[in-house]
């Protein structure tokens, strides 16, 4: 019984495909982020000024290209990759957020009491403004994480199979 478990076991290893792997590795860092086929990846081509997105359906490492929306697409085009958001834009939302919060119960307490010292001043109008300005600031330059190959940095497709 165990020599036909470990015959099956061993059957169904070798049946397995090749896992290919896009790295993104940095010359400063021992370590690389990776993504595996399946996987979604937003990214922008070398003269394009839009984000193109899709589900990676192969990786040829002989070629060095990724198969994604049913088309090949070189690694040497590729200008920049969208690696997600980081705490900065989380940060800069909930400024945003504030800010619109704090100009609407301003407003709405006035508009509710009718007593003039409440009234919607000038320093409500000042909180929301600096508020929403340093939080669209911050979304805007420091919300997005991506990677740019260049001289220290390259994307790179590698076979993993043995």
């Amino acid at each position: 019984m165990r020599l036909t478990l470990l015959l099956l076991v061993l059957f169904l290893g070798t049946s397995v495909r090749a896992q290919r792997v896009l790295l993104f590795e940095q010359l400063t860092s021992s370590k690389s982020e990776r993504v595996y086929e399946g996987e979604a990846l937003r990214f922008r081509m070398k003269g394009d000024n839009f984000w193109q997105e899709g589900y990676i359906r192969e990786m040829r490492p002989d070629i060095q290209a990724l198969v994604i929306n049913d088309r090949y697409i070189l690694l040497e085009e590729i200008d920049a990759v969208f690696l997600g958001h980081t705490i900065a834009s989380k940060l800069g939302y909930g400024l945003i957020t504030f800010g619109a919060g704090w100009s609407f119960f301003a407003a709405l307490g006035y508009a509710t009491d009718k007593i003039d010292e409440t009234n919607y001043s000038v320093d409500d109008a000042l909180v929301t403004a600096a508020s929403v300005g340093t939080g669209f600031l911050l979304v805007k330059l420091l919300g997005r994480r991506k990677f740019r190959p260049g001289k220290y940095k390259r994307l790179r497709v590698v076979d993993l199979s043995f």
